[in-house]
């Protein structure tokens, strides 16, 4: 993320206090709000708010998270992380030490537009990769910086093995290591000593799992998120940590509709959340259940739904 600090410095934005992950995290009380939770209703709602790249599955965190926020005073910064890290850890993800890289940044600014278009400006690969499949592309890029809205996001997330955690796919300026026989460089029009075909690594699978688990997993690796501090009202703390957690540990579609939805995500939109409701702790546990992981978008989906829906269901039968 050293870039990302140099586009900040580029657009005057750290000048005043940076605050990153520490690895005390404070507890706060668990918010419960009750909401509908009927399995049409909990499909709807995925089906809603879910936003993969182009023909990837739903992605997740699956590494140390290095939260940071920049243009906030420190205690207020604080505050933010140590509620998302505290999210965090209830689905089983852990915060990185302190100094670590920071891989989720919230940046706070008075025109967040102006900000996303300044900071991609002053460094365009701070956003996108130019590799299909890393983001959500380039027609959702262009309305993540164009939109007028109180928070605005931006994720990569790349194909990793869900077992050791390699990269599936080659990444830019990566060279393959591997010589390929000439004539096959020939036929695939390509360098014997670089060759594309050379770097794609073998993913093994036990078989029993082949139908079902994915052979590789979408893993977050960055997320960027910028808050107007001019357009986000009177929100506190807490509320705004939480808004941050949902779309930050989620890949969250900017523009769903969410009416209806008993929401943290209709923060800005007339309701008043107190933070994370019932309904989005439901759809956080479910995306990060084992049965999350499979090999379709649709596949993956459903399933998420299914498990949403149970721990719903199974959470109203209790006194």
């Amino acid at each position: 993320m050293g870039a990302l600090w140099a586009a900040l410095a580029l657009s005057g934005l750290t000048s005043t206090a940076l605050a990153q992950a520490q690895p005390d995290v404070t507890v706060l009380p668990e918010v419960t709000v009750q909401g509908r939770a009927t399995p049409e209703a909990v499909r709807d709602f995925v089906g809603r708010v879910a936003a993969p790249s182009p023909g990837r599955p739903l992605a997740q965190w699956r590494g140390p998270i290095c939260p940071g926020v920049v243009n906030l005073e420190r205690e207020a910064a604080q505050a933010i992380i140590d509620r998302v890290s505290q999210t965090a850890a209830e689905l089983g993800l852990w915060t990185g030490n302190p100094g670590c890289e920071s891989n989720l940044v919230v940046v706070f600014a008075e025109d967040g537009r102006a900000t996303a278009q300044s900071l991609n400006q002053a460094n365009p690969k701070l956003f996108r990769q130019n590799v299909t499949g890393w983001d959500r592309g380039r027609v959702a890029f262009d309305v993540f910086l164009s939109d007028e809205r109180p928070v605005r996001w931006w994720s990569l997330s790349i194909p990793t093995d869900p077992d050791t955690g390699q990269v599936a796919v080659r990444t830019p300026g990566q060279r393959t290591g591997v010589t390929l026989d000439s004539d096959v460089a020939a036929m695939l029009g390509c360098s014997p000593a670089d060759c594309a075909i050379g770097a794609a690594p073998i993913i093994e699978r036990r078989a029993g799992s082949v139908r079902l688990d994915a052979a590789v997993v979408e893993t977050l690796f960055k997320v960027i998120v910028i808050v107007d501090m001019d357009l986000i009202g009177s929100v506190n703390t807490t509320q705004l940590a939480d808004y941050v957690s949902m779309i930050a540990l989620a890949q969250i579609d900017a523009s769903a509709d969410t009416t209806g939805f008993d929401t943290v995500l209709n923060l800005f939109s007339g309701s008043v959340p107190a933070g994370l409701t019932e309904w989005d702790r439901s759809y956080l546990a479910a995306l990060y259940a084992p049965r999350a992981q499979r090999r379709s978008v649709s596949a993956q989906a459903q399933a998420v739904a299914e498990v949403m829906t149970r721990g719903e269901l199974s959470a109203r039968r209790q006194p």
